[in-house]
């Protein structure tokens, strides 16, 4: 039996966090539906970029060794 589901998304926008002190953080809101489910300052979007690019290298890495 084959369940077709939609994969989940992320799609960044700029936001701007204001906190309940009414600080206020620019940055990289990751949305979801509409919402916010993660926020993101310029430095934390880099490192994150960083990692996603480090586990498609290796993901990529892995399939061409399997595919040998």
């Amino acid at each position: 039996m084959t369940v077709t589901a939609k994969r989940p998304y992320l799609k960044p926008r700029p936001y701007i966090w204001k906190d309940e002190d009414r600080t206020v953080t620019p940055g990289i809101g990751l949305m979801h539906g509409g919402q916010i489910r993660a926020h993101l300052t310029p430095a934390e979007a880099y490192e994150l970029a960083n990692q996603l690019v480090d586990l498609a290298d290796h993901l990529e890495s892995r399939q061409e060794s399997e595919e040998s």
